[in-house]
């Protein structure tokens, strides 16, 4: 009797653990159940029961939860009460619910889904999830949010790929970080990387950053910008087709097409590649520079090869350097040179290396000249070594000339010569004229140690000379041509900038640049 008491036993305990594990095939893919307890489904003919300590693998997924049903034949499954689902890479993801479809390679988690990356860091939640488990990609198309130790990204639609780490984002994205807040349509982020790929806005303190494509490092706060980029600080703004960013020290480069708007100091440069290092104090521009300087009376245009600026902590303006074929237009005042250096400390101006400075009639050269600016107006104007002043009377031909060492310059309101000093060795030539019919008196040739020359209206009203000698005055017809000349006279008219245009390089002479 023992013996057949033991033998339905064990007769009894084989049959309940075929009741309990359940094996099937669909679509290639296994499908295993096993639970505490399993039963046939009362109202469901062909669907098995599952219910305490239900574990179910679907190929390389295992599932845990405390109910499920499967479909005998089709493999269906559905799975609820304490839903935890282990990836093929080791994350998971938890929910209310569960469904998977045997004419598909997914399954469907639902209601308060959180998927948890393998390493921990990262979580995403949703109401509705889609799991491809033959290509390892979470999905969700109602709205998610996916969260790190630093950042919040919340969109429409996006998809995980959990062999990778990458996330895949669209409709309506935004990361939000406690530096900065990322507005976007389209992007994707693997690794603490976000690449753009539609109009991004990046809003960080006082930095606005946008462009249709590129990428942002958020550990090392480095952006590449690319399409339409700009960067906008509180008082500039910088354009280019392509713009490499750190926020940590507001270290900025530009390459292509560049425009930096500085509205403090009224001013804009255009160029093919600038850097700016605000933390520094210094910014560089190069490349087919040309600049901007915007004032009540009139806007300076400038070209050079390279340009560099240095401001100091509170954002002042200090230095601006030019150099290599610098050429300058404004309507009251044109000039070449190589180099210029403008302190604002003192607020001069320094031209040097063949340096030729225009003022109405006026072309004026020396070996270096300094001019003295107030309201970003000339004042006055140094010319050292061979000072020489040119101007051009009523004949194309007719040459008024004053040379001497050095020579001092005064302007009036209007960027206007109204007097002139030159010192040591003073050589003139002044074709007088009649002012009554504007008619040729004469010219008159006078050497002297000094001279003050009074101007009004662009007409000399004064001359006076220091040891003059007896000089001469010749009528036209005795004075050859060849001696109606200064030594050292060199009429450069054709270097002046006539418009704004002429300082334009060749490659920007397309721009739109506004007055």
């Amino acid at each position: 009797m023992k013996l057949l008491h033991m033998k339905k036993t064990l007769c009894f305990f084989v049959c309940l653990v075929c009741l309990c594990t359940y094996d099937s095939m669909a679509r290639g893919r296994r499908v295993q159940a096993q639970a505490v307890t399993s039963r046939s489904h009362p109202t469901k003919p062909g669907f098995i029961v599952f219910d305490q300590q239900v574990v179910i693998t679907i190929d390389k997924l295992v599932i845990h939860c405390d109910y499920a049903e499967q479909n005998r034949q089709t493999s269906e499954v559905f799975a609820r009460g304490n839903l935890r689902i282990r990836l093929e890479d080791k994350s998971t993801v938890s929910g209310k619910e569960l469904y998977n479809d045997p004419n598909q390679d997914f399954i469907i988690v639902n209601e308060d889904v959180i998927y948890t990356s393998k390493d921990k860091k990262t979580q995403l939640f949703t109401d509705k999830l889609f799991y491809d488990d033959a290509n390892e990609i979470a999905s969700y198309y109602t709205g998610g949010e996916v969260r790190t130790d630093s950042t919040v990204l919340v969109s429409k639609i996006g998809h995980s790929h959990t062999k990778t780490g990458a996330f895949y984002c669209k409709t309506d994205v935004v990361i939000t970080h406690p530096r900065y807040t990322i507005y976007t349509d389209t992007l994707k982020m693997l690794d603490d990387t976000v690449h753009f790929f539609s109009p991004t806005k990046v809003y960080a303190d006082e930095n606005y950053m946008y462009c249709e494509q590129g990428w942002y490092h958020a550990p090392t706060e480095v952006a590449w910008l690319y399409q339409n980029a700009f960067v906008q600080t509180s008082d500039q703004k910088l354009y280019g087709d392509t713009i490499y960013y750190r926020m940590k020290d507001e270290y900025g480069e530009a390459m292509s097409h560049v425009v930096m708007i500085d509205s403090v100091r009224d001013m804009t440069v255009y160029c093919d590649y600038a850097l700016n290092q605000r933390k520094l104090g210094n910014a560089l521009f190069t490349k087919n520079v040309l600049g901007m300087m915007m004032s009540d009376a009139d806007t300076l245009f400038f070209n050079s090869d390279t340009l560099y600026l240095t401001y100091d902590s509170t954002e002042t303006m200090q230095v601006i350097q030019a150099y290599h074929g610098v050429r300058f237009f404004r309507q009251d005042m044109q000039g070449c040179c190589d180099s210029l250096c403008y302190v604002a400390g003192d607020s001069t101006m320094r031209m040097y290396q063949n340096p030729i400075l225009w003022s109405n009639s006026d072309q004026i050269t020396g070996d270096s000249i300094i001019l003295f600016l107030s309201n970003k107006k000339p004042q006055t104007m140094n010319l050292s070594n061979h000072a020489f002043v040119i101007s051009q009377g009523f004949d194309t031909t007719q040459f008024n000339q004053l040379k001497g060492q050095t020579l001092k310059g005064f302007f009036n309101d209007s960027s206007q010569l109204e007097r002139v000093d030159i010192m040591h060795d003073v050589e003139t030539l002044y074709y007088v004229i009649d002012e009554k019919d504007s008619t040729l008196i004469g010219i008159l040739k006078v050497n002297a140690k000094e001279m003050t020359m009074h101007l009004s209206e662009q007409r000399i009203e004064s001359i006076r000379y220091l040891k003059p000698d007896d000089g001469s005055m010749f009528p036209e017809s005795e004075l050859p041509v060849e001696d109606r000349i200064l030594t050292g006279f060199t009429w450069q008219d054709a270097l002046r900038p006539k418009t704004k245009t002429d300082v334009f390089p060749k490659s920007m002479l397309s721009f739109e640049v506004e007055n």
